[in-house]
């Protein structure tokens, strides 16, 4: 089971990169004598959590609307992830951090039963 904030989401969702992940950073410069300067450490907060749909998780209008009402409130959020929980914020870095698709195309007005599929949701999570 997967949901942000007790609003279940699609279950075909998938974390992308959640082994690709590595808190150790490093910068590295030469200095003015020619030797070379390593500075790195550990990152606490800033872990990206990229769920993509790929196609396989859909949703209802009414859905696509309350995680889109989430965003309004940039506040630190739970995602429970089959099991582990995260706190986690928007990354509003990114404009494409919540984007859904109408399934069908329609001419006439939208009804909340209209099918969506979830792309992405892209957070970041944050220790408080």
């Amino acid at each position: 089971m997967i949901s942000l904030n007790a609003i279940e989401l699609p279950s075909g969702l998938r974390w992308q990169s959640d082994f690709n992940y590595c808190p150790i950073k490093q910068e590295s410069k030469t200095s003015i004598t020619g030797r070379l300067i390593l500075n790195r450490g550990k990152m606490l907060d800033g872990r990206p959590i990229v769920l993509v749909g790929g196609g396989n998780a859909w949703l209802t209008l009414a859905e696509v609307k309350a995680i889109s009402e989430l965003r309004l409130t940039p506040t630190v959020m739970e995602l429970n992830y089959h099991g582990t929980i995260f706190n986690v914020r928007w990354d509003y870095g990114d404009d494409a951090h919540f984007v859904a698709t109408p399934l069908f195309e329609h001419s006439d007005a939208e009804s909340d039963d209209d099918q969506y599929t979830l792309d992405s949701i892209k957070l970041f999570e944050v220790l408080d």
